[in-house]
């Protein structure tokens, strides 16, 4: 697997059919993992390179591809974020990189809704921006700040969220930020009351869940 090309890689997780359930559902369609300084090597390319990567691929494609890679009850690369035998600098550069995934994918091609009003499935885009930092084992892996570096670096990603104007990548950081807030109670704070000093024009929806966050009590 050291030898996958990044093109398959990305086919992999991307190029699947559009079935009822989600392709990963169907452990025979899980394709190969490589090792964590490949996955590492490879999430970085695509994080940085979204809005590129992933033009081709319809929002249903795109949900699930990344709903595979975010989530270690799918498969283990998202844990290569968290690889202490991996350089940190590389690993710092691949969080840091998910901010492009917002300002290239999911600022592109995300309605602006909130979905947490939303009863619905949802398997467009915004289904997995909305549960990014829920279904993802950062911050705080396993519910432990053991990798403090990383973990700031997933607030920083969270707070620059905030100030794009786009409701779905707004409540995705928030919705971030309510989980990371039951570690990191201070820098939490601090992080939605700047938004809300910063933004006082949101919608009364996108400010309840703000103010809900700030106290870790979110959906």
């Amino acid at each position: 697997m050291n030898e996958i090309t990044f093109e398959e890689w990305l086919k992999g997780r991307f190029d699947k059919p559009e079935g009822p359930e989600p392709w990963y559902y169907d452990s025979q369609s899980d394709p190969p993992e490589p090792p964590h300084e490949v996955s590492l090597k490879y999430l970085y390319k695509l994080f940085s390179e979204s809005g590129e990567l992933l033009k081709n691929y319809s929002d249903r494609q795109v949900n699930d591809g990344l709903h595979y890679l975010f989530s270690p009850s799918n498969s283990n690369e998202i844990y290569a974020l968290t690889d202490k035998m991996l350089p940190l600098e590389e690993r710092l550069k691949a969080v840091e990189s998910i901010h492009q995934l917002y300002t290239d994918c999911f600022f592109a091609r995300c309605s602006r809704k909130l979905t947490h009003l939303d009863k619905k499935l949802d398997r467009s885009v915004n289904g997995i921006c909305y549960m990014l930092w829920d279904i993802a084992p950062i911050p705080a892996t396993g519910g432990k700040t053991e990798n403090p570096e990383l973990d700031s670096a997933c607030l920083a990603v969270m707070e620059k969220a905030l100030r794009l104007d786009h409701e779905a990548c707004r409540e995705s950081a928030l919705h971030g930020l309510g989980h990371a807030k039951w570690y990191y109670q201070a820098e939490v704070e601090r992080i939605i009351d700047a938004f809300l000093a910063a933004a006082p024009g949101i919608s009364k929806e996108l400010r309840r869940y703000a103010c809900a966050a700030r106290t870790g009590m979110i959906q």
